[in-house]
């Protein structure tokens, strides 16, 4: 489970940041909210097997800059990924919910590259019918991140952003409909991703196309068993909207 303290150095970080921003507009925009479309190929191992699929997501955005400082925030609802049946599992509905978010530094003086730390919770919750189980989880830990953006003319740009969680840890619970004790197998798990696109400004918003690479392992802690491992890519579209422009 992810430690009480690290999310509320987070939160007063991000806290102090959008309260700086409540003066006086900076000449450039500072303030977003955007949506980023995904069509995601890629495959789904665990104990059962590989699988392979493709999906249509969407993640919510948000960003403030003040000065050389960002906070760039992103997730995902919880939402249900109907899966085809198995006969391992049954007709399994896994249900999950992202958050990333990180507080970033511009480190040279033209702010093209950016370094930033903060903190990724994962949340899933799946029902196994043919297993009488239901299981979840909630992973946490560190993300750090890197961002390089560069403008090729007045209303053109491309961008790059790495980010990694290399421990996010929590447990999985494990609780069965069948007269059975409810099980927690504590878990560690890392992630990682990669964003290229490019960009043209419209008005008081961007437009952005590119690719996008997640990729996401875990393991069981105390049998160093592995766990779910999900990797997947595909092309992205990004709408941000500036609220201060």
């Amino acid at each position: 489970m992810p430690r009480s303290g690290s999310r509320v150095r987070f939160a007063a970080a991000a806290a102090a940041l959008f309260l700086s921003c409540a003066g006086p507009a900076f000449a450039d925009p500072s303030v977003y909210a955007g949506i980023q479309g995904m069509l995601l190929t890629g495959t789904h191992t665990d104990i059962a097997g590989t699988q392979h699929g493709a999906a249509i997501g969407a993640i919510v955005q948000a960003g403030v800059r003040e000065k050389r400082f960002s906070l760039r925030l992103e997730g995902i609802p919880p939402v249900s990924l109907p899966q085809k049946p198995s006969a391992y599992y049954g007709a399994a509905t896994p249900q999950i919910s992202l958050l990333n978010g990180a507080l970033r530094y511009a480190a040279d003086r033209n702010e093209y590259f950016s370094i930033g730390l903060g903190e990724t919770i994962i949340n899933q919750r799946t029902p196994l019918p043919n297993l009488s189980q239901v299981v979840s989880s909630r992973l946490a830990g560190l993300r750090i991140e890197a961002a390089y953006r560069h403008a090729y003319s007045p209303v053109h740009f491309w961008e790059a952003t790495v980010g990694a969680a290399p421990h996010l840890s929590g447990s999985d619970h494990y609780a069965y409909s069948i007269d059975q004790p409810a099980v927690d197998k504590p878990e560690a798990a890392a992630e990682e991703d990669f964003a290229i696109s490019w960009g043209v400004e419209r008005a008081n918003a961007e437009w952005l196309v590119g690719l996008r690479s997640i990729d996401f392992s875990a393991r069981y802690v105390l049998t160093g068993e592995a766990g779910d491992r999900n990797n997947g890519g595909g092309a992205i579209v990004e709408y941000r909207a500036f609220l201060d422009k």
